[in-house]
């Protein structure tokens, strides 16, 4: 993350419209938006511009103080964390309902911080409505803002008043330039340990743990510097099966987890070697392959699982992945940071393999050879025989066959060239899309 880039953190109590306010300004859907309160509970950030100027956005969960429960305390620390780190708060309030005593714990919050504090008033959809703006005066804010992240209303104003509050020398949006680095999420099925993996790669408590199922709703994005290098690491929801409600929340996260997977070059899949492998995991997997992802299968929980366990886990995986035998296996504890440092030494590996480039006269040169030396493969009492092949992309590696007949829809002869290239070449953990011409 840009330590020149001003950053601007949304405060407010459950069900304010900090996600709607967040997906108006960023103008995507970035943010899971359901009318059940307490869907975001972690601190994310997002890059935005307005007037062209760039900075971040910063969503938390709603806070309540006087819970007790577990989930809404760390959701506190979450957030209190993002006012520590924010220089621009934004503190949100609804119009459309009285001042709750959750308003005012927060606004108590508010005033002890020294933070620039941006007051302002949401679900102001309606002129002519009956709204509580008077009451909201007593916080010693002034009158909020009035805006309506739904439809848009007055957000314009909200905007210019958060530009003018950057210093003179931040970042203009001409001169950002977002650094491209290494993508990498972290996968699988509900309460595997992925929040887990992913604060002890970050080295902070960015993604609440928990022992519920399904605490992640949201994919949580952070870069880091490991061994002078830069990665960006992304914590998904936990993966269901696909439902046919649409509405229903885990819909919303399995899109966002979607969604990281095709913006990722890697993708670790974390098992719980504990538990049984199921088709859920094989199908995330595939669904990684679909994407154009590198996998590295991530077995966690060895701290609590016998060998035995773990070398039976490892061997049914090996056999349901025969399809895909390419994709390495590492070994991990998560939660006693086993094994961290693998994954580090993977994702080098896999990126130097997702960007290899072999040379049209190597390649065909190959099959060439291959031609002469082997039986090949026979279709119809026709012998199959490569005239040229050239990679035309890489990250993934996509390569276009020149042939003397139509094989692209011959899987048999597909899983031919790609398994003679991964022995000649590697192309470890990624995925490999052929083209075909005759």
């Amino acid at each position: 993350m840009n330590e020149n880039i001003p950053r601007v953190a949304i405060i407010g109590k459950p069900n304010v419209g900090k996600s709607t306010l967040i997906n108006r300004i960023c103008k995507k859907g970035e943010a899971i938006v359901h009318k059940d309160p307490m869907i975001t509970r972690d601190r994310k950030y997002y890059i935005t511009d307005w007037n062209g100027k760039v900075f971040y956005l910063m969503d938390t969960g709603g806070i309540d103080l006087k819970s007790k429960q577990r989930m809404d305390m760390q959701i506190y620390l979450q957030t209190k964390k993002a006012i520590d780190e924010s220089d621009i708060i934004i503190f949100m309030v609804d119009l459309k309902q009285p001042v709750s005593p959750m308003d005012e714990e927060i606004a108590s919050l508010m005033r002890k911080t020294d933070k620039e504090i941006i007051f302002t008033g949401n679900k102001y959809d309606d002129v002519k409505g009956d709204f509580f703006i008077e009451d909201f005066l007593k916080f010693g804010f002034g009158y909020p803002i009035k805006i309506s992240a739904l439809h848009g209303t007055n957000t314009g104003d909200l905007l210019d008043e958060i530009v003018s509050k950057f210093k003179k020398d931040s970042i203009d949006i001409y001169k950002y330039e977002e650094e491209k680095v290494p993508a990498i999420c972290i996968l699988g099925k509900p309460n595997t340990g992925k929040s887990t993996l992913f604060n002890a790669i970050i080295g902070d408590e960015r993604a609440i743990v928990d022992e519920i199922e399904g605490t992640t709703r949201d994919s949580i994005d952070s870069i880091v510097k490991i061994n002078n290098k830069i990665y960006k690491f992304i914590d998904t929801a936990g993966m269901r099966r696909k439902k046919r409600k649409e509405e229903d929340l885990d819909y919303y996260s399995g899109l966002r987890t979607l969604r990281a997977i095709e913006k990722s070059d890697i993708s670790l899949m974390l098992i719980d070697c504990s538990k049984e492998v199921t088709e859920q995991d094989v199908k995330i997997i595939e669904t990684c392959i679909e994407k154009g992802s590198s996998i590295c299968v991530i077995f966690n929980k060895i701290d609590i699982t016998d060998r035995e366990t773990i070398d039976n886990i490892i061997n049914m995986f090996n056999l349901k992945l025969k399809f895909a035998n390419y994709i390495p296996f590492l070994k991990i504890s998560a939660l006693e940071k086993k094994g961290i440092g693998n994954i580090i030494k993977m994702i080098d590996k896999l990126m130097i393999e997702r960007k290899k480039e072999i040379s049209d006269n190597m390649i065909t040169g190959f099959f060439k050879k291959l031609d002469q030396e082997t039986t090949g493969i026979f279709i119809k009492g026709k012998r199959f025989k490569i005239k040229f092949i050239r990679q035309v992309k890489s990250s993934p590696p996509v390569f276009l066959v020149y042939s003397n007949m139509d094989v692209k829809r011959k899987v048999n002869v597909i899983r031919y060239i790609e398994n003679s290239i991964r022995d000649k070449f590697g192309f470890m953990g990624t995925p490999i899309y052929f083209k075909f011409k005759y």
